[in-house]
């Protein structure tokens, strides 16, 4: 904690310099230029110093992940079935794995034209007794793959999306993306990054709040 605040203070100081010099004319030329050319966040040595940013690359590797989805159960009978809602291509990724914890059944596509989601049944065990209407959580071991992955700390969970902070040069760029599987320690990137790329692995939230001192009030993506 001690760590933390005293980054946060020089982080603040160093805007407060940087503001008085340059005045408020100064301040929305220099968040304008940085958003429109889309080049993100930059700081001073002492600041990434302080704020202890460490980067990560993202690269590919073998990931044992675990999905948790949340079934209805709508059969009892002869075999106990429950299913989920999802996006076909959540479904298309279930549909490429083996689990254990739960069977997939089958994918129905009957609502997909009407809503653009389609229905995956599992198949429960008997273990507990389970009543039509009853929501289950499923937690589903994959087996390994190798995936293009982020360690779990470079994600940004944010109300308006999943990020993380790209690392150009002397700029730190709030990218948008997709992911999948989940382990322990690292988070599988479906979209929105290279093999390669390098992130900040830690401490995003603290630069999300930078971002939205820097913008007054930002939280928009790039």
């Amino acid at each position: 904690m001690k760590s933390f605040d005293h980054g946060f203070a020089v982080f603040f100081m160093g805007c407060a310099l940087l503001l008085s010099a340059c005045g408020k004319s100064g301040e929305a030329a220099a968040a304008k230029s940085d958003h429109e050319e889309g080049r993100g966040l930059k700081f001073t040595p002492e600041i990434i110093k302080a704020l202890e940013l460490k980067p990560s690359e993202a690269e590919e590797r073998p990931i044992a992940g675990e999905v948790r989805l949340m079934a209805q159960v709508f059969k009892t009978a002869p075999d106990v079935l429950a299913s989920v809602s999802l996006s076909p291509a959540e479904a298309a990724l279930l549909q490429t794995q083996t689990f254990t914890g739960a069977k997939l059944v089958r994918v129905d596509r009957g609502g997909e034209s009407a809503n653009g989601r389609v229905d995956a049944v599992f198949a429960l065990d008997r273990s507990t007794v389970r009543v039509v209407g009853d929501f289950v959580s499923l937690a589903l071991n994959a087996a390994p793959r190798t995936v293009l992955t982020i360690p779990r700390s470079a994600l940004l969970d944010s109300a308006t999306g999943l990020f993380v902070y790209v690392i150009n040069g002397e700029f730190y760029l709030r990218t948008a993306v997709k992911v999948g599987a989940r382990s322990a320690d690292f988070i599988e990137i479906t979209d929105g990054l290279y093999a390669g790329d390098s992130v900040v692995a830690t401490p995003v939230e603290q630069l999300w709040l930078a971002e939205l001192r820097l913008t007054k009030g930002g939280g928009h993506s790039h």
